[in-house]
């Protein structure tokens, strides 16, 4: 049992204990700890890739139809290896907008390596009537992914010269003067015209024709009708580019361009091929070929056209009978012509799957009889 002493018979000799407890030092620790957070930044930091870009702003000044305009810069990679790639912003299914291009659009840079970036700017077809009627502008940014990495952000701008190719025909049959000298906002209502039945919506009377498809096809009746391989041959890029000009701003001799057949021809096509709503119009394309057969029945669509299609359609009709008059010499055949303009005056509506050889072959039949049948002229 544990021995109990009375107060007064206390121990006089009083026992010390020392204890060691280990005390943390707030000003020392946080130093420390610090230390090693800025050690650890250091070393993930060390590991994010990171590039320099030579150029974040692009302009392109006076871009033309189907003239490719370029802009390059470089990017340069850090220490670390690393993998790019221009990707596509919230909403939008593309990286860029359709009339532009980055050439690579991603890649893999080593350490301390460079790339050189192409930004390729082209309107085409596609692309022209928007921009024609200022729907839409030459305004883009593009996001430069960094796998692991940050992004970076490049602004791409430009203006664009309206053009004759990617107007509507009835816009153009309703412009007495060439595109370049209209204001903005004229071409702008013309473009987003409804297409008409007949000309009673304005008060002044349009032309008959598009007078830039009257000015290429006088100057082949004028200069090609002998030429052989007239259409099937290619014309040189130079060349359609005057022709644009020509087109577009009237400012060259009224005799037309320096430019050979084949070149003039080639931009015949390329303009048929640029109209919004071709010749026969969308809503037109399943009844001329089911009735590619009869041409009566093929009249009696022509004739249900806008005005302003009719009166296309029987003046190319006209100007291929005059070529087929002079056959001995340029050695042009009703199938070949009827096959190549088939394919441009009959369009399948977008969303339509790509034409076989079925539909492609009713289209070519369609065309050829008018090209055999007596008809007007010029």
């Amino acid at each position: 049992s544990a021995n109990v002493f009375p107060a007064d018979k206390r121990p006089s000799d009083e026992a010390t204990c020392v204890f060691q407890v280990k005390v943390v030092d707030k000003k020392s620790y946080c130093k420390a700890f610090e230390g090693i957070v800025r050690s650890l930044d250091k070393m993930e930091n060390a590991s994010i890739p990171s590039v320099t870009l030579s150029k974040r702003e692009f302009l392109f000044k006076d871009v033309k139809y189907l003239q490719l305009q370029v802009e390059s810069f470089t990017i340069s990679n850090g220490p670390v290896p690393c993998q790019f790639e221009f990707i596509s912003k919230p909403n939008e299914d593309a990286y860029c907008k359709p009339w532009l291009i980055a050439k690579p659009s991603k890649g893999f840079l080593m350490p301390d390596s460079e790339v050189v970036i192409a930004l390729e700017l082209c309107v085409n077809k596609s692309t022209a009537t928007a921009l024609n009627s200022g729907e839409e502008k030459l305004e883009d940014i593009l996001v430069l992914h960094l796998d692991r990495g940050k992004d970076y952000f490049l602004s791409v701008s430009g203006n664009y010269l309206p053009s004759c190719f990617g107007c509507p025909i009835q816009t153009l049959c309703y412009m007495k003067e060439p595109i370049r000298e209209m204001l903005p906002e004229a071409i702008r209502e013309l473009t987003l015209m409804p297409l008409l039945t007949d000309d009673a919506f304005w008060e002044e009377k349009p032309l008959d024709v598009p007078k830039e498809l009257w000015m290429m096809v006088d100057l082949l009746c004028r200069s090609a009708c002998h030429q052989e391989g007239l259409f099937q041959q290619p014309g040189l890029r130079p060349e359609f580019e005057q022709i644009r000009d020509w087109l577009d701003t009237g400012t060259l001799d009224v005799l037309g361009p320096v430019a050979s057949n084949h070149s003039v021809a080639e931009a015949l096509l390329l303009f048929l091929e640029s109209l919004p709503e071709p010749v026969v119009c969308y809503k037109s394309y399943r009844s001329s070929l089911e009735c590619a057969n009869s041409y009566e029945m093929s009249s009696q669509v022509i004739s249900m056209l806008p005005k302003c299609h009719q009166n296309v359609f029987h003046y190319l009709v006209a100007f291929l009978r005059e070529l087929l008059k002079h056959t001995g010499k340029n050695h042009l055949d009703v199938n070949v012509l009827a096959s190549i303009f088939g394919g441009l005056l009959l369009r399948p509506p977008p969303g339509h799957t790509q034409p076989g050889t079925a539909e492609k072959q009713k289209a070519q039949q369609f065309i050829q009889q008018f090209l055999c049948h007596e008809g007007g002229t010029l």
